[in-house]
């Protein structure tokens, strides 16, 4: 069942005056394309459902789901600054795959939806990497049992507002999308992720990086070609 369809369900039986001609009927569609940076590329698939109130017929809002990929060559990830110090991992490649919940809103005119979209919610997996943790000059914080060795890490599972919160994985994206028909188009946006990576225990014990940095990331930006297919209003 539509999840729209759903969500505008329940919010009728909370409201009692509230009448169904205030809303327009239901649009939603897929798109099945491919980001690609000069290192990277980033395949994913889109379902969304877009909605929005009959007064305003050029705004919508919508939720959907992505299915995506990141795939990356050589990538330094970064933990967070702390007291002056950022520390780095230097992998050889970096994978992740994942299957979001967004939320986006977009606006309508003709056969143009202009919109940006973003990952709430996201479980993401992929392959066991090891980072090389370089340090030239050894400066004696909570990492120093592990200078200048490669340290396995594993992608972040469960993720929550990559956008915003550093420790976490997904994608985000503004994009314009044509219909040249009523079922076909061709969407044209910028993909903006993060990656995230966290280190794997050794004998039990957690393996901190200086300044008690478990977490690595690195945030990117590329563009993004896809064809959508629309469905039909219900």
């Amino acid at each position: 069942m539509r999840i729209l369809k759903v969500l505008v369900v329940i919010l009728l039986l909370n409201a009692p005056f509230t009448h169904a001609q205030y809303t327009s009927p239901i649009a939603a569609g897929v798109d099945v394309g491919s980001g690609f940076g000069s290192n990277s590329w980033s395949p994913s698939l889109m379902y969304h459902e877009e909605i929005g109130p009959q007064r305003l017929p050029w705004l919508r809002f919508g939720l959907g789901f992505r299915t995506w990929g990141y795939y990356a060559g050589r990538t330094n990830l970064h933990t967070r600054r702390v007291g002056g110090i950022e520390d780095y991992l230097e992998y050889r490649d970096v994978s992740l795959n994942g299957i979001s919940f967004l939320a986006g809103v977009n606006l309508t005119f003709w056969k143009l939806d202009i919109g940006v979209d973003t990952d709430l919610l996201a479980l993401t997996y992929g392959t066991n990497r090891h980072g090389y943790y370089e340090k030239e000059v050894p400066t004696g914080g909570t990492g120093a049992p592990y200078y200048n060795q490669w340290l396995a890490s594993k992608p972040t599972l469960f993720n929550a507002l990559p956008l915003a919160l550093r420790r976490n994985s997904g994608q985000s994206e503004a994009f314009v999308r044509f219909l040249a028909t009523r079922t076909l188009g061709v969407k044209l946006g910028y993909t903006y992720g993060r990656v995230t990576y966290t280190t794997r225990k050794v004998d039990d014990l957690s393996v901190y990086l200086d300044n008690k940095q478990r977490h690595v990331s690195k945030v990117y930006g590329i563009p993004y070609i896809a064809l959508s297919f629309a469905l039909r209003n219900r």
